[in-house]
């Protein structure tokens, strides 16, 4: 048989297009989430960081730029949305009525930081390197959170209070993240004026671009009403607004996500938003941002790195205990409950990642020494961070054990 004579009939093997490589993976993705769920037990996101880390290395070769930024585009989306989704969730009343929930999470964020950089000097880390592993240790990831509390419908004190820190942990280590730019600035004996006014720009810049947005939407949503459809077309289009104004005007992108939705509770005192929850329509958006974060955990050289990757982790781990219980009385938590918030807090993931990838961006010398080691313990607690919060919601009953 000749093949001339059939030329309608493809090579063998068939080239793989990235379009077959992003439908594989968010396919197989949702298999393995759903499987982990029913027959493990455990959380869909380890299912989709674990296809993600399985294909990850094979797709260097099959996305070309422009899949890779498409792609980028669905990750904003869902970043964008789980983050406003978070801002919308905190009720800064709350703080008003217990401002001891205000020193906790200071305190939390502040020894988490000062733990991390000291274990990070005794294994010989420079001094501004090892404030950019603190820094990073504060983050809790936004995004693992606000899936598993909805994946699991979870509600109570326990619930509530983790959904606070990481919204707050998140605004505290991205505007550490602008100082530590500063300070990196004044390392490479920078103009002074430079050193003050980047980090000013970032933060300012970030919190007025959310604030001009927020104002736009409810505005938007006081002329046209309450219809879910309608809410959720305006959140997308505002998020992606947001996204591309921050990238324009070089503002910290995570921190102007969560202020958008956080102003957006603030400035909506007549609650257009009623029933705000984006559930299955930004379900492909979160399993497609989990899988590409799984392609992007890092695996390599573990042996070197393991030594301070469990350093770091461990921390981290003390530097959120100690304050959660020591202040748990006056917070109005039991000692109990105050060890499951903690385990709450455990995950980092994307917004780590995204940190680490500015950090390096910025300082890749100063980065690298950590570079590593970061990459491990971040890949470590991507897996841990699910398991860890859904023992703990569920340890304090405030899960439904029936989630779909």
């Amino acid at each position: 048989m000749n093949p001339a004579d059939f030329p309608f009939i493809p090579a063998w093997p068939p080239a793989v297009t990235p379009l077959a490589w992003v439908a594989l993976l968010l396919l197989l993705a949702i298999v393995a989430g759903e499987a982990t769920r029913r027959w493990l037990r455990v959380s869909r996101v380890i299912g989709y960081l674990l296809v993600g880390a399985a294909l990850g290395p094979h797709a260097a070769g099959v996305l070309d730029t422009n899949t890779v930024l498409t792609l980028r585009v669905f990750m904003d989306i869902a970043v964008g949305l789980l983050l406003f989704e978070l801002g919308q969730r905190v009720d800064l009343g709350w703080l008003r009525r217990n401002p001891w929930l205000l020193v906790t999470s200071v305190f939390e964020a502040m020894l988490t930081m000062i733990a991390v950089y000291a274990v990070m000097r005794l294994l010989g880390v420079a001094v501004v390197t090892a404030a950019a592993a603190g820094v990073l240790a504060m983050a809790t990831s936004p995004a693992v959170v606000v899936t598993l509390v909805k994946d699991l419908r979870a509600q109570g004190q326990v619930t509530e209070r983790v959904m606070l820190f990481t919204a707050l942990n998140t605004t505290y280590a991205v505007i550490g993240l602008a100082v530590i730019f500063g300070w990196f600035h004044a390392e490479n004996a920078r103009s002074p004026i430079m050193i003050v006014t980047h980090p000013m720009y970032l933060i300012i810049g970030s919190l007025l671009l959310a604030g001009l947005l927020a104002a736009g939407m409810i505005l938007l949503l006081r002329l046209f009403g309450r219809s879910p459809a309608f809410q959720f077309a305006i959140t997308v289009s505002i998020v992606l607004l947001t996204v591309a104004a921050a990238s324009s005007l070089g503002v910290l992108l995570p921190l102007t996500l969560l202020l958008l939705g956080m102003l957006a509770r603030l400035f909506d005192r007549e609650r257009h938003f009623v029933s705000l929850r984006f559930g299955q329509s930004a379900m492909l958006f979160v399993v497609l941002l989990f899988a590409l974060a799984g392609t992007s955990l890092e695996f390599r050289g573990w042996s070197n790195a393991l030594p301070m990757a469990l350093g770091f982790i461990a921390a981290r781990y003390i530097g959120k205990l100690v304050p959660l219980l020591l202040l748990a009385k006056v917070s109005s938590l039991t000692p109990r409950k105050a060890s499951l918030v903690q385990l709450g807090l455990t995950p980092m993931s994307g917004l780590a990642l995204l940190m680490l990838s500015d950090l390096s961006e910025q300082a890749p010398a100063l980065v690298q020494e950590i570079a590593a080691s970061m990459y491990l313990a971040i890949t470590i607690l991507a897996f841990a961070g699910p398991i860890a919060l859904q023992f703990a919601l569920r340890r304090a009953g405030e899960t439904a054990e029936d989630a779909k």
